[in-house]
């Protein structure tokens, strides 16, 4: 039976990286298993300095930067993570490459390796997720058909409106943001009881 709710991550985001713990537990309480799917979405925009003739737009857009910070470094210690830097530049390719083959071969692996990679790029700083699990097999096909796998996967979430993460697809429906896991988990029980709205 196919996963009835798809996750859609980057690996380079800190807001799909607060989501994983939550994630992983509704699927866990669900006893269900996700289709965990790379999606690259814009980084983070680290704040320009303020100059002393700042616009009006300018302090707007820090001031809204030091909100979605602070939101992120709340979260992050709620769950005993620290946050560090969140505009921190991080190469999703590789793990991203790593998740896509883990879904064709080995799905019931991909939560896993989702959180494995997530814990050594953002609590540990680590420049390279570990993948040395994957086995000798995914060197080779990240070299060959990793890149078309990838770029055939961006295409169709993209077709499916995903333009940021975390999200989720359940019943057709989109849900982008960790606040949604509540709705989620209404869906996938069957609409049972009144929405968590």
């Amino acid at each position: 039976m196919s996963a009835r709710v798809t996750v859609c991550v980057d690996f380079k985001s800190p807001h799909a990286w607060l989501a994983i713990a939550p994630t992983r537990a509704l699927e866990a309480r669900l006893g269900e298993r996700f289709d965990w799917r790379p999606r690259s979405v814009l980084p983070l925009p680290r704040p320009a300095p303020l100059g002393p003739h700042a616009t009006r737009g300018e302090r707007h857009r820090a001031v809204r930067a030091a909100y979605w910070e602070r939101d992120l470094a709340r979260y992050a210690e709620s769950q005993g993570l620290h946050l560090r830097d969140p505009y921190r530049e991080v190469d999703a390719v590789r793990p991203s490459l790593a998740l896509l083959f883990l879904r064709e071969r080995a799905p019931e692996r991909a939560g896993e390796l989702v959180a494995g990679a997530f814990e050594a790029i953002w609590q540990h700083d680590a420049a390279q997720a570990p993948l040395e699990s994957l086995g000798p097999g995914f060197e080779d096909w990240a070299r060959k058909d990793g890149p078309e796998a990838l770029a055939a996967n961006e295409a169709e979430l993209e077709e499916l409106g995903v333009w940021n993460v975390p999200a989720y697809l359940v019943g057709g429906e989109l849900f982008m943001g960790r606040q949604h896991l509540p709705m989620v988990e209404w869906l996938v029980r069957g609409r049972a009881g009144p929405a968590p709205i």
